[in-house]
């Protein structure tokens, strides 16, 4: 993960590297909600973790263009009979990007949804994974 990435989504720092779970966020007049997620620079990959409860694989786009991946689910809306008393569940679709830059293999980039959570592997080209050098006496 670049310094650049890590600066654009927030991530936590050493002092405190799990953050409190919170909700996901749907600002004032904005037309989706920002899924939570945990990003892990695995070394050889980058691994996108986002809790998409309500959607199902059918309806979520995942797409990489440019150096950004970008993750897009639609949620239809709940049937509830009766007349709605309190509603502290809010339903809608999600939207959230990831700048990465260069140095990932688009295409071999792999989604998977299990129990409403969202797994992306985002592999490092080969020329660009870290590697162990070995070093040698003589």
């Amino acid at each position: 993960m670049t310094s650049e990435m890590r600066a654009q989504n927030g991530a936590a720092s050493a002092a405190s590297p799990r953050p409190t779970p919170r909700a996901a966020v749907r600002s004032e007049g904005a037309s989706a909600y920002t899924p939570n997620v945990d990003v892990c620079d695995c070394g050889t990959e980058v691994r996108i973790v986002a809790d998409m409860p309500g959607s199902s694989a059918d309806v979520i786009d995942v797409a990489f263009d440019d150096g950004v991946l970008s993750i897009a689910a639609a949620v239809p809306a709940r049937e509830l009979p009766g007349t709605l008393v309190r509603q502290e569940y809010g339903v809608g679709d999600y939207r959230r990007s990831f700048r990465l830059g260069d140095g990932f293999d688009a295409s071999q980039i792999t989604a998977d949804l299990t129990r409403g959570v969202l797994t992306v592997r985002i592999p490092r080209l080969a020329a660009v994974r870290p590697r162990k050098v070995e070093v040698r006496t003589g």
